[in-house]
């Protein structure tokens, strides 16, 4: 099924006539656009761009199956205006409420009188990836990789956390990320216990965990991936929760199949970390949707109800953090294939020793 065809079918769901689309990455994703500040419409016929000067050209040269309209920013309202006049014989027009403000609904209602607006989600609709998707997050996944082997030349006690974020984000702009998909983790010590643990200029110490959790951006598809290290020789409490994190990560990535839910796959991973006495120490989901956002459906969580299919990118990625002392997670983006899980990252997840 084509990317225009995925629209037609939640139009036929929804029963609306035509859709105006605001979310940047929706657009992106269905036309090629990768500018912003421009709404999509869309009907059974054709769809539109509709943008200013600004982008004119450049929506002219990415697009290949879709008008341009350029609109004049008179006043506030004017793009609105560009598009209820698309949507005019519209009975029901359908819009992605989560990305429309309170104004921006209430313009639109306004100018499209007695149209009927219905809100919808468009956010499945890139859940299973084809073939140029997976290859781009396949490079993305790549150049991380290649960028962190890089890096562990460089880890030693006396670096701080920030520094080494620095040098990650650099190796991987000059493999050919075009930014990283989000602000780089490099987490150590006693932070290492912290899921979202923002570099810091913390120093690091001989004998310390150090959690880095980045990833890299290749045509807009983002990467994501964690490896937990020590500086030094590992302890016998680190060694511990390392292989109990590992075998959880493992037993997700085996068990992992089209047919069952986020929610279920997450409970196996779960039950895992808790039958070793550590539930209480893993403290958020197993896994999401990747792709032109860091943060996809679907969600490998306990309220992740979608049923999972081949296609689907998603990260497989638990942990044990104990306050005070130090944490572990262990993370791969995968695609799901016929034969199960496949990970897109191949940088090694036996405990590294950097001595």
């Amino acid at each position: 099924m084509t990317r225009i065809n995925k629209v037609l079918e939640i139009m036929a769901k929804h029963s609306v006539d035509s859709v105006i689309i605001k979310d940047v990455t929706t657009i992106r994703y269905l036309t090629g656009f990768t500018g912003d500040s421009s709404l999509l419409y869309f009907d059974k016929q054709h769809g539109v761009l509709i943008t200013d000067g600004r982008y004119t050209e450049q929506a002219k040269n990415e697009l290949k199956h879709f008008e341009v309209l350029e609109y004049q920013p008179t006043d506030a309202n004017s793009i609105w205006a560009a598009a209820a006049k698309l949507a005019r014989n519209s009975q029901v027009v359908g819009f992605d409420g989560a990305y429309y403000s309170y104004n921006d609904y209430m313009t639109l209602h306004i100018l499209l009188g007695e149209t009927y607006m219905q809100s919808i989600d468009f956010s499945n609709i890139r859940m299973v990836k084809d073939k140029k998707e997976l290859d781009y997050l396949l490079k993305a996944a790549s150049i991380a990789d290649e960028a962190f082997i890089k890096l562990l030349d460089d880890v030693e006690v006396g670096r701080t956390e920030r520094g080494l974020a620095g040098r990650l984000e650099f190796y991987m702009k000059m493999l050919g990320s075009e930014k990283p998909s989000f602000d780089t983790i490099v987490a150590s010590g006693a932070r290492s216990a912290l899921p979202h643990g923002m570099a810091s200029d913390k120093v690091i110490a001989e004998g310390d965990f150090v959690t880095f959790d980045f990833g890299a951006v290749y045509k807009g598809y983002h990467s994501d991936m964690t490896r937990t290290i020590v500086v030094g020789e590992s302890d016998s409490w680190q060694q511990d929760i390392y292989d109990i994190v590992l075998q959880a990560q493992l037993k997700g990535l085996n068990a992992a199949q089209a047919g069952m839910t986020g929610r279920e796959l997450d409970a196996i991973v779960r039950d895992y970390i808790t039958e070793c006495g550590y539930g209480d120490y893993y403290v958020h989901g197993t896994g999401h949707g990747v792709g032109l956002e860091i943060h996809e459906m679907p969600n490998i969580n306990k309220r992740g109800e979608t049923i999972l299919r081949t296609g689907m990118i998603f990260t497989i990625e638990p942990g044990i953090y104990i306050p005070g002392k130090g944490g572990v997670r262990i993370e791969d983006t995968v695609v799901l294939t016929e034969e199960g899980a496949r990970a897109l990252n191949g940088v090694k997840k036996q405990l590294i020793e950097i001595v």
